[in-house]
């Protein structure tokens, strides 16, 4: 991972480093993350470079602040927030390197002295079995190790029995079995869950405890699930920060677009709705007939 700072040198040592699940159903994780930046007031620090995420340049993704490019991957921090830094991602890992990413992402963050790591994901909502259908909450929670596990969410896998298990971590086997359409999420808990190698070159560091708040979900994303999300964070950010999170919920420009997109049906599906020999009519006239269905 390079950094390449905006202004000053970025500091991460003792920090709590948040990241989404990119690449993941509905992209909620990167919701959530654009979501947290907004409301807390973060500005970008650095651009973070790695041969294997996916080059991108797109508009400005905060509207009214600069710079006015976003990039593949950025990071965000805030004098206000001194403990707490954000690595937004907003493109997929090349293909076939998304493992790779992983581990090289967690030996960053452990070199750079980060003391603890969320990530927010999606999982897809076909993986529920019959206790997830009757809990309130669509959100589950994964942490290596597993103490670092918050009370107050259910984690996934929760019904796992000893034989599904199968000798692993319960939050490795369940991110092995249950974890799908997360992104990256599955791999980094994965990483995470390895013994670490006693050859570790010196100077030798404690490697970040990992924690995901994952939410089940499918491609139309009920849009209560991440500011759910977001509150989850917040709660889980608190006591690890030594202050309070709660902050007012403040949508980013990404919401609105996201929103947008999904109330828009596919093109291929509007073609199912036109009947046999309207498809040379003109426009104006199709528009009408449209309009009686």
């Amino acid at each position: 991972m390079n950094l390449v700072p905006t202004g000053d040198a970025v500091e991460l040592k003792g920090h709590t480093l948040v990241l989404p699940g990119c690449g993941g159903i509905a992209h909620l994780g990167e919701l959530a993350v654009d979501a947290l930046i907004s409301s807390f007031d973060l500005q970008r620090v650095a651009i973070v470079q790695h041969r294997h995420i996916l080059p991108v340049a797109m508009a400005n993704a905060f509207e009214g602040k600069v710079p006015a490019i976003t990039t593949a991957a950025e990071l965000y921090q805030a004098p206000s927030m001194p403990m707490l830094s954000m690595l937004q991602l907003r493109s997929g890992a090349a293909e076939g390197k998304r493992q790779t990413l992983a581990k090289e992402l967690l030996r960053w963050a452990q070199d750079a002295g980060v003391s603890q790591i969320l990530i927010l994901a999606p999982c897809s909502a076909h993986v529920k079995r019959d206790a997830d259908l009757r809990a309130a909450s669509q959100l589950r929670v994964l942490a290596s190790p597993a103490s670092d596990l918050p009370a107050q969410l259910l984690p996934l896998g929760h019904e796992m029995s000893e034989v599904e298990l199968a000798g692993l971590p319960g939050s490795a086997a369940a991110a092995r079995a249950l974890l799908r359409g997360s992104g990256l999420a599955r791999p980094l808990i994965e990483a995470a869950a390895e013994p670490h190698s006693p050859s570790f070159s010196p100077p030798s560091r404690v490697a970040p405890s990992v924690c995901c708040i994952c939410g089940f979900t499918n491609e139309t994303l009920d849009w209560r699930l991440p500011e759910e999300m977001v509150k989850a964070a917040c709660g889980y950010l608190g006591p690890r920060l030594g202050m309070d999170c709660a902050r007012p919920l403040l949508p980013p420009p990404s919401w609105q677009l996201a929103q947008k997109v999904q109330m828009q049906p596919p093109m291929e599906n509007l073609q199912l709705w036109i009947n046999p020999g309207l498809e040379n009519l003109p426009g104006a006239v199709l528009g009408q007939t449209w309009g009686h269905f």
